[in-house]
């Protein structure tokens, strides 16, 4: 019998998190590089990439448009495979950062990482509870 630290729950909001960790960098790279000229925001959507993380596909793989930009994340440092797609458009630059998007995006991707959190300190506390036999 194998034995897992963690169950299939516990397992989905640990790659949940991490999903939304890289998400996050991809959206404080696109900020960062807002007044980079040619620059292409980059979207990682969560459900393509939670799917990914679940199926244990590999490793992240963004990649950058420019020499000049800023890295998206660190290669290795993400247990899943996604795709990164520039956003098309942009201005006279090309580039396509809408900043007040790309604020929302961070806004909701926060609420959204410490919502997925608290549901997994409670996967905790019930864990804890349970072996304190409700003490």
């Amino acid at each position: 019998m194998v034995i897992t630290p963690w169950d299939g729950g516990t397992k989905l909001y640990e790659h949940a998190l991490d999903v939304r960790g890289a998400i996050h960098e991809t959206v404080a790279a696109n900020i960062a590089n807002e007044e980079t000229p040619g620059y292409r925001a980059l979207h990682l959507p969560f459900h393509k990439a939670l799917q990914s993380a679940v199926q244990g596909n590999g490793p992240l793989l963004p990649t950058k448009t420019h020499a000049r930009h800023l890295p998206v994340i660190n290669v290795g440092d993400r247990p899943f495979l996604s795709v990164t797609t520039p956003l098309n458009g942009g201005g006279v630059d090309q580039n396509t950062v809408n900043l007040e998007e790309q604020l929302t995006l961070m806004a909701e991707n926060n609420i959204l990482y410490m919502a997925v959190a608290q549901f997994l300190a409670g996967r905790f506390d019930g864990w804890r509870n349970a072996i304190d036999e409700g003490r």
